[in-house]
């Protein structure tokens, strides 16, 4: 069982060579994407089959590049696919404002119910799958924590992102959600979301660039300041108008993708050029003029991820098909995030048989099948915790 990082050989013959794995990999990947592709006749713009269909996307980056980066030692495997997953961090941050906005503008929550009925949905699968992992690292690994680690965890505070140290380095995430989700209803403002989006960003700003709480993982926060904000603007400008009038935005989004033809299929190709151009070019170093204007580097990387999350959503509401593959993973989305880096990281057997292609995949249907499983322990919790709340 491979426990840790592993260097990929690169035996040609036997098709283990990292390009030739990595060219199959993104080969199968792509065909069964476009196999999982089916019209859909959704009519609104961001209905939840496309949100569905980004988380899907969102994790799917995070994951390859946890592969890549953190698995194996080789950073050329599954290249370019392992190189966007801070867009896919900002998905989930962005999907998280756009929710938590378009569900207050709804229906209004005082702040102790939005943290009754909201933060702790959030809490229960990651405290069922973190004291899960803390009994399987002492059972099968030998490995324990002290109190003061464990006790921190539960609360949701990783200030270190260590990939073989830390129980799950990719935790450092629910730190940084959690800062949104406690401040979101304290500084809502139903009459002007884009207000609250504004504050909230600068307080992430502040945070993310002068690291105030001296956070080891500080360097993950500040590159992700501004995605949750984002979000907000977006509900805001999708919402419905409380007088009856239609949304003018709305009605021309919805014109441009139904009515349209060529024009939507240009704006399309030039997303995915953009995508495809700024993925390859996300550090400063590619960006002088830029880096002269904002100082840090990482403010470039930010604006980056940013760019090409916005293409993406741009191409997945103007299309009108939908990917199963997609929804499914997007559907599972948390769970994934929750359970696939202790799994691969200190139980891994696929890697020592089969090739890295077939490892990958093997993995990437290991993880949707312990997220389904997961999902079924934490579905009767939740509901028990439902009544309670109530």
């Amino acid at each position: 069982m491979a426990m840790g990082q592993i260097t990929l050989a690169n035996d040609v013959v036997a098709l283990t060579s990292v390009q030739i794995s990595t060219f199959i990999f993104i080969a199968i990947t792509i065909l069964v994407l476009f196999m999982s592709f089916k019209p859909s006749n959704h009519t609104d713009v961001f209905p939840i089959p496309v949100t569905n269909e980004l988380k899907g996307l969102g994790i799917l980056t995070v994951v390859f590049a946890h592969f890549a980066y953190m698995k194996v030692t080789n950073w050329e495997f599954l290249y370019p696919l392992s190189t966007i997953a801070g867009v896919g961090v900002d998905l989930f941050l962005f999907m998280s404002g756009f929710g938590l906005t378009v569900g207050m503008m709804k229906r209004p929550m005082k702040t102790l119910d939005f943290y009754k009925k909201r933060v702790i949905k959030i809490f229960i699968p990651f405290w069922i799958a973190l004291i899960i992992m803390f009994i399987t690292d002492a059972i099968f690994l030998d490995r324990t924590y002290t109190a003061g680690y464990i006790i921190q965890s539960l609360l949701g505070f990783f200030p270190t992102a260590d990939g073989f140290k830390d129980v799950n380095s990719p935790f450092w995430y629910i730190t940084w959600m959690m800062m949104f989700y406690i401040l979101f209803p304290l500084l809502f403002i139903k009459k002007a979301p884009w207000l609250t989006a504004i504050i909230l960003a600068i307080i992430a700003t502040i945070i993310g660039t002068t690291n105030i709480f001296e956070l080891g993982s500080n360097w993950l926060h500040r590159l992700h300041t501004l995605a949750f904000s984002l979000g907000i603007i977006a509900a805001w400008l999708l919402r419905a108008k409380e007088n009856g009038e239609d949304n003018a935005f709305v009605a021309y989004v919805k014109n441009f993708r139904d009515n349209s033809k060529d024009m939507k299929y240009i704006v399309m190709f030039i997303m995915f050029v953009i995508i495809v151009y700024v993925s390859q070019h996300t550090s400063a170093k590619h960006w002088p003029t830029l880096k002269a204007l904002l100082g840090h580097s990482f403010y470039i990387e930010q604006i980056a991820c940013i760019v090409i999350m916005l293409a993406f959503i741009v191409i997945f509401v103007l299309k009108k098909t939908q990917s199963s593959v997609l929804v499914l993973f997007g559907a599972y989305s948390y769970e994934v995030y929750l359970i696939h880096w202790p799994l691969m990281r200190s139980y891994d057997v696929f890697f020592d048989i089969l090739p890295p292609w077939a490892a990958v995949l093997v993995w990437m249907i290991v993880f949707v099948l312990v997220s389904m499983l997961l999902q079924r322990l934490v579905t009767p919790v939740s509901n028990f915790v439902d009544k309670i709340a109530k």
